[in-house]
């Protein structure tokens, strides 16, 4: 048999590249598509709902590759408003992600009753209502793991103390479901802790990294989800940062939006086209209802569209290392951005009516 000539193996080789580039490219797409026509179904029953908690919801179904049900949205609704109170945060500014969720659940009253379960669990020693404890909830749930929530929760709140007494301007409410996040993994509380005091020194002090010392210490909780030297992962950050910037890109500074970079260090692709795809994705959103304008900055829009080529990487078999605990960060990110920017809104609100 005769052997092709190396140049036209070359060629050959390099059309096989772009088709798998292309191939790529069209799951990205289809993912997007999801998204936005999920996003469209979703506004139709929560009308009132804020427009980037509904895009949180909308990724709830794209990531499960569902397309969202209207009518079962519908019955969910009333299922948690059956199961929780009137004034109870199951009902506020995060209702539309925890019904998206009841709704991919086979059975979903026993759903929001064991999440509730475990909720009760975790704020066990809190006086008040908190999103992010059914946030931290809902992934204890979600990971099979309701048989070890007094353990987890017992771990949580001994992380968070230690968290809180070192930086006590710097920890709060946003911490909260990375803690938990954390105090699910094999980790002891002491490694945990000190690895992200090391990432939070390192940056801050050796790289000298110009974002601000909260987001510092969400990048370090991120990252100290997943195994490996937290330096490593830190300059993996910081390689990929560099790259977006000198694509003359300005991402986000905020807490989630920064450390929503951390799950993007694994992905089995080089920096620039990752940034590429990230911006042809954006760009593409861009032209859908509720994606920008005054929905949706382009800061936000890069983090959500990061996201999905991540997801959808993972998806490809492209993602080294937990593809899970990345896909439950970035849902997370998701929701916590989506739910800050929420009680922003009320606050500004509050304060608006009262002056």
């Amino acid at each position: 048999m005769i052997g092709l000539p190396s140049e036209t193996k070359n060629i050959q080789c390099e059309i096989s590249k772009r088709k798998e580039d292309n191939k790529m490219k069209e799951s990205i797409k289809n993912k997007v598509d999801l998204l936005v026509a999920n996003k469209e179904i979703i506004e139709k029953e929560f009308k009132w709902g804020y427009s980037l908690m509904n895009v949180a919801a909308a990724l709830v179904f794209t990531g499960a590759k569902k397309e969202a049900d209207i009518e079962r949205l519908k019955e969910c609704k009333r299922v948690l408003k059956k199961n929780t109170g009137t004034f109870s945060s199951f009902q506020s500014d995060s209702e539309a992600v925890i019904v998206s969720k009841m709704a991919l659940a086979d059975d979903p009253e026993q759903y929001i009753k064991d999440v509730k379960a475990i909720y009760d669990i975790l704020n066990k020693k809190h006086t008040f209502d908190n999103s992010y404890l059914i946030q931290g909830a809902i992934c204890i749930y979600e990971a099979g793991r309701m048989d070890e929530a007094e353990r987890i929760a017992e771990k949580y709140r001994e992380l968070y103390k230690k968290m809180d007494k070192k930086h006590p301007f710097l920890t709060s409410s946003d911490d909260i479901v990375y803690v938990v996040l954390l105090a699910m993994t094999d980790k002891d509380v002491d490694t945990i802790f000190n690895e992200i005091e090391e990432c939070y020194t390192y940056l801050k002090n050796e790289v000298k990294l110009k974002v601000g010392n909260d987001e510092l210490q969400g990048l370090g909780e991120i990252l100290a989800l997943t195994d490996g030297d937290i330096k490593e992962k830190s300059d993996k950050v910081v390689k990929l940062y560099n790259t977006i910037i000198d694509h003359g890109i300005k991402w986000g500074k905020e807490y989630n939006e920064f450390g929503s970079l951390g799950t993007l260090i694994d992905i089995d692709v080089d920096n620039n086209t990752l940034v590429d795809e990230i911006v042809e994705v954006s760009e593409y959103l861009k032209s859908s209802k509720g994606f920008s304008g005054w929905t949706m900055d382009n800061k936000q829009r890069l983090m959500f569209s990061a996201m999905l080529v991540g997801d959808s990487y993972s998806e490809n078999g492209a993602l080294m290392g937990s593809s899970a605990v990345t896909s439950t960060v970035a849902m997370v990110i998701a929701e916590e951005v989506a739910l800050m920017i929420c009680m922003m809104a009320c606050v500004s609100a509050t304060t608006t009516a009262t002056t």
